[in-house]
């Protein structure tokens, strides 16, 4: 049976936003001395070991503190492996008893997965998700928010004054970042990591079926869903919410680990079920018969221990899919892989964008990349289709270019370190590159000194200025990378410059993609 700890009634149907298979990490403690902040996020529930000592005290499963003997409190720092949308957490003081904190308090922030304990301590924009509040020793203490939390990547629990948790727990609801939906090739729509999630189940004695849903291919059959053995004609079943309404185009159902209890076949159904109601949507979702659900996969034999390949017989857009076993048994992984098709917002965005007369589209495109004939390029080959059309365009456009058109795209940045606007940017070009250098803006005078001299350097050798993807690196990275690229010949380099541009051409659409999504 699955050693996964029980999930409060309050939180059935979340995500557990903090757990440590979906990659959460402890990123910094004030203090760790009695046991070690990684125990925040361990699997399972917290044990008690008796007569269990350390050279430093008594063995804890959790994380705890000194006695503090100054003003202040403790707190951890904690990036969440999947960001998304917080709806309550779970500070779990069990056997903490005498050496538990009185109160509590959680904040969070959405900063980029890279950033460093330094960067996060010194950023002033957390902000409150559940405010300091009383918990009880040796309790699994659980908080509900009153409102849902904006997004939400990294969280900071503050414990006062000191002491000891054994576990904590973020539950809410996954906000993958928008750009995972829109990338050419197959995405897993059900993975928990994307925004996938279990909607219905006939059963989960043995194990739940959101371990389906789960990255990798588990670690024991426990990590996997699994009935108990029926004694009535029918099947399992459990339906999942796609993290996007999308298209399937390729399915894995993987037995693995499940060799005296795999089931016998599979038959995978699917439903679109846009603009259904609430009460509509719940009885389809419950009821096991085929009424309303359009068969993905023709019932398929399986075997034990294997990652079974299934392709869907036709394309069709779908929100929810639900699989069946027959006629009970365990399924270790769910793959559905596909792509997503454009929310009502994304697709009203495209239609602006390809309804734009042609001065105001050029002034979009060049904002993006300052090369003309991209700009032209993009403009001829509108309407786009799709968002996921729109980024695949644009490369496909950058790349079918010369060197003659990369460097004047080159010419519309400013230097590395340079403040004042480059000549042929538009006003969004240069806010952007603003933004985008806005690291070198803090670094110190030796540092801005040596990019001076270097960017002279590099443009004195290759004839253009230095192109760095800027966006989460900070002035050191770069001059690094400017130090190691002014060594190189300049074919190889125009060709590295040119990816680079082609990284910055990309994330500028997104920005105004998501712009466009704000205003909707």
């Amino acid at each position: 049976m699955s050693t996964h700890q029980p999930v409060p009634a309050e939180f059935k149907g979340l995500v557990d936003l903090s757990a440590d298979v979906l990659g959460t990490f402890v990123l910094y403690a004030t203090d760790d001395y009695f046991a070690g902040k990684e125990n925040l996020v361990k699997p399972g529930p917290p044990v008690w070991l008796e007569g269990e000592y350390t050279d430093k005290g008594k063995w804890m499963d959790g994380w705890e503190s000194q006695r503090k003997r100054e003003p202040g409190h403790d707190f951890a720092i904690l990036r969440l492996g999947a960001p998304g949308r917080v709806r309550g957490a779970l500070v779990d003081t069990t056997h903490f008893k005498g050496n538990a904190p009185q109160q509590i308090a959680l904040e969070g922030i959405e900063a980029p997965y890279t950033a460093t304990p330094a960067q996060l301590l010194e950023d002033t924009r957390w902000f409150p998700l559940i405010e300091q509040s009383p918990v009880k020793a040796d309790f699994p203490n659980v908080f509900t928010l009153a409102k849902e939390s904006p997004r939400v990547t990294h969280v900071r629990l503050r414990i006062y004054p000191d002491g000891g948790v054994a576990r904590l727990r973020i539950y809410g609801d996954v906000l993958a970042e928008e750009r995972t939906f829109w990338r050419s090739g197959s995405v897993d729509l059900g993975a928990v990591e994307n925004g996938g999630t279990i909607a219905a189940k006939s059963d989960e004695f043995f194990g739940p079926p959101a371990n389906m849903l789960l990255p990798g291919r588990g670690v024991n059959m426990g990590d996997g869903w699994e009935t108990k053995r029926r004694r009535t004609p029918g099947s399992d079943w459990a339906v999942v919410k796609l993290a996007r309404r999308g298209v399937l185009e390729r399915i894995e159902l993987d037995t693995h680990f499940f060799k005296g209890n795999a089931p016998q076949a599979t038959l995978i159904e699917a439903v679109d079920a846009t603009g259904m109601d609430a009460e509509m949507l719940q009885s389809l979702l419950t009821s096991a018969a085929p009424s309303g659900w359009r068969v993905l996969v023709d019932k398929t034999a399986l075997v034990q221990h294997r990652r079974h390949q299934l392709e869907p017989v036709h394309a069709m857009p779908v929100t929810h899919v639900r699989v069946h076993i027959f006629p009970h048994g365990g399924v270790n992984r769910l793959r559905l892989f596909g792509y997503a098709l454009d929310t009502e917002a994304e697709a009203s965005a495209l239609k602006r964008l390809n309804a734009l007369d042609e001065p105001a589209a050029r002034t979009v495109f060049h904002s993006c990349c300052g090369s003309s004939a991209w700009v032209n390029g993009m403009i001829s080959r509108r309407p786009f289709a799709s968002v996921r059309a729109l980024f695949a365009e644009a490369d496909a456009m950058w790349w079918s270019l010369g060197a003659k058109d990369f460097l004047e795209a080159f010419a519309a940045h400013p230097r590395i370190g340079q403040t004042k606007k480059a000549a042929p940017q538009s006003e969004k070009s240069a806010e952007w590159s603003q933004g985008e250098q806005r690291s070198v803006a803090q670094a110190d005078a030796e540092t801005l000194e040596r990019l001076a001299k270097l960017n002279d350097e590099y443009f004195e050798k290759f004839g253009f200025i230095f192109i760095v993807f800027a966006t989460g690196k900070s002035a050191p990275e770069m001059l690094a990378l400017l130090e190691q690229r002014v060594q190189r010949g300049k074919t190889d380099e125009v060709e590295t410059a040119a990816a680079e541009q082609a990284k910055i051409t990309r994330v500028r659409l997104e920005k105004w993609l998501r712009e466009q999504l704000t205003k909707h």
